[in-house]
């Protein structure tokens, strides 16, 4: 034995004392470049989620008949690649609900899993590896086409739920209003409230703003900016108090008082401002 080595050779832990051994300590070395990684990451996240607000819908209505549930944003391209194979259909001889919501999933995530030891050759050079780079392509580009279809598809389902049938009210002159009166759609850097030191803007902000945008300019809801140029407070309190399609009533607010506060606010608001 040379060295006083058990094992003839040179064993696996004086690699690195080679020159040039391609090998590097794993505490601190390669330890501290993913610290350092990740904590760019985590910082950039922070960063990000801090400068745009994620817009909160209304508060949940056992009532409200016209809701449409929909997933969070990671799960969309499964939402929408069951639609394509509805419950009631066969595919197989398996429910469709099962093959598009189970088997497909559970097949790639036991692929992934399985990667390391499906893929054991040492070319990693993306080029040539034509089956492996081609499959992930296909997969990314089929996710990030299924959340877009369902996220262009649920925004329209919204749309015809929320602008078609909104309300019935009389107005001050005995007609009927049947549709909500068409608000030009512009972006909100173009609306400036007036009168925002009034306690109903305070209220539109904390209620009203979650569907309709911070400036009115249309969310999950219909553009509200200017609606004082086309209702009086009498056809505002009768909306909120009896809303159709998707609005809760008396829009999440607690009180009548805070009802007419906030209509009190929105018939004063009758341009974008500009």
């Amino acid at each position: 034995m040379a060295g006083g080595e058990r094992i003839p050779g040179t064993p696996r832990y004086r690699h690195n004392l080679k020159a040039n051994s391609g090998y590097e300590p794993f505490i601190p070395n390669f330890l501290l470049k993913e610290w350092i990684a990740g904590s760019v990451f985590l910082l950039g996240f922070v960063l990000w989620v801090i400068f745009n607000h994620v817009t909160l819908g209304a508060k949940a209505n056992p009532d409200d008949t016209s809701f449409i549930p929909v997933p969070d944003w990671y799960f969309l391209f499964i939402y929408q690649f069951l639609k394509y194979y509805p419950g009631s259909g066969l595919i197989f001889g398996l429910p469709g609900g099962f093959f598009g919501g189970v088997l497909v999933p559970g097949i790639g995530a036991l692929l992934l899993m399985f990667v390391p030891w499906l893929d054991t050759r040492k070319e990693r050079h993306p080029f040539r590896r034509p089956l492996a780079t081609a499959s992930m392509v296909l997969v990314v580009f089929l996710t990030i086409w299924l959340t877009n279809e369902a996220w262009v598809q649920h925004r329209g389902e919204l749309g015809k739920s929320t602008t078609m049938t909104l309300f019935a009210s009389k107005s001050s002159s005995g007609s009927t209003v049947t549709t909500l009166p068409k608000v030009q759609k512009i972006p909100a850097s173009q609306i400036h409230f007036t009168d925002t030191s009034m306690p109903g803007y305070k209220l539109f902000q904390k209620t009203c703003a979650s569907c309709h945008g911070n400036k009115g300019e249309g969310a999950f809801g219909p553009p509200i900016y200017a609606i004082g140029k086309y209702w009086n407070a009498k056809q505002l309190t009768n909306f909120v108090e009896n809303p159709k399609g998707g609005m809760p009533k008396n829009g999440n607010l607690q009180s009548t008082a805070q009802v007419q506060q906030v209509v009190d606010w929105l018939v004063k608001q009758k341009t974008s401002g500009k």
